[in-house]
């Protein structure tokens, strides 16, 4: 699919994986309507820093508010987009949540939280933009899942299964609605180096200072990953460009990893 001059939807586009996503779809040609918790100030501060990056880019952009795991805000999140800028083609379901504990440790309202909107964030997200995907016969649709969605560790085990199943739901999803004319993908990032996860190492290790624990993760990741650098925000947009325009790839969980796992010398 030509992406220039597409309409595309991320959801959790403030910073992080997903400010790199729209920037990429920016620069791939698309227009990018963010969707996220701008009821929450630092939040809203951010998604006008991904406006801004996506517009630095020659692109539209508009911030709407969403919480992915309200049926109302995706279907309104979809409605604005037609509404504001004449249609949609891309829809990517980015908007994630974690928690870091082992089962024994984990309480059932946090357990319910993360499924709530890793998983039924996903199912809504891409539910709500089906039926204008569907009557056009043309879209793509990507979900952020993860390496952990393809092989389970412990301490994160509603993390984990929230994204084994965003792994399969992309899988039923394809099978459905490629007749259609609407391909679904899902990528599988390997820890990238982000807002949230660089204040996740800082809260193991016992940091108070997120910029010692950005380079502390920086220098991990070189010894860690044979290409010698972390994953980034941007890699994750790059696959998701990638996937969007390979028209005969359809119901595939793509790995970006930098190499993780693989032997090295």
């Amino acid at each position: 699919m030509e992406l220039e001059g597409k309409i595309a939807i991320v959801t959790g586009a403030a910073r992080g994986i997903g400010r790199g996503i729209a920037t990429e779809l920016a620069r791939a040609g698309c227009d990018v309507v963010i969707g996220d918790l701008l009821q929450i100030d630092e939040i809203a501060a951010d998604a006008k820093e991904t406006v801004a990056r996506v517009e630095a880019l020659g692109r539209r952009a508009l911030a709407v508010q969403c919480d992915v795991s309200e049926p109302a805000d995706c279907d309104a999140l979809v409605a604005s987009a037609i509404e504001q800028f004449g249609g949609l083609h891309v829809v990517v379901a980015n908007a994630g949540v974690m928690n870091i504990a082992t089962v024994a440790e984990t309480r059932p309202e946090d357990w319910e939280r993360v499924l709530r909107v890793n998983s039924t964030g996903t199912f809504l997200t891409c539910r709500a933009a089906l039926p204008h995907l569907t009557a056009q016969r043309e879209g793509s649709i990507v979900n952020i899942a993860s390496i952990a969605g393809l092989r389970a560790g412990g301490g994160r085990s509603p993390y984990t299964a929230s994204k084994f199943a965003a792994v399969g739901f992309t899988q039923s999803l394809a099978a459905e609605v490629a007749k259609d004319g609407v391909r679904v993908n899902c990528v599988c990032p390997s820890s990238v180096r982000s807002q949230m996860t660089v204040g996740e190492l800082a809260d193991v290790v016992g940091l108070d200072d997120l910029g010692a624990a950005d380079e502390m993760w920086t220098k991990v990741a070189e010894k860690r990953l044979p290409l010698g650098r972390s994953v980034e925000p941007e890699d994750i947009g790059q696959a998701v460009v990638f996937l969007c325009q390979a028209e005969m790839i359809v119901g595939v969980a793509l790995p970006v990893t930098g190499g993780e796992g693989l032997p090295t010398k």
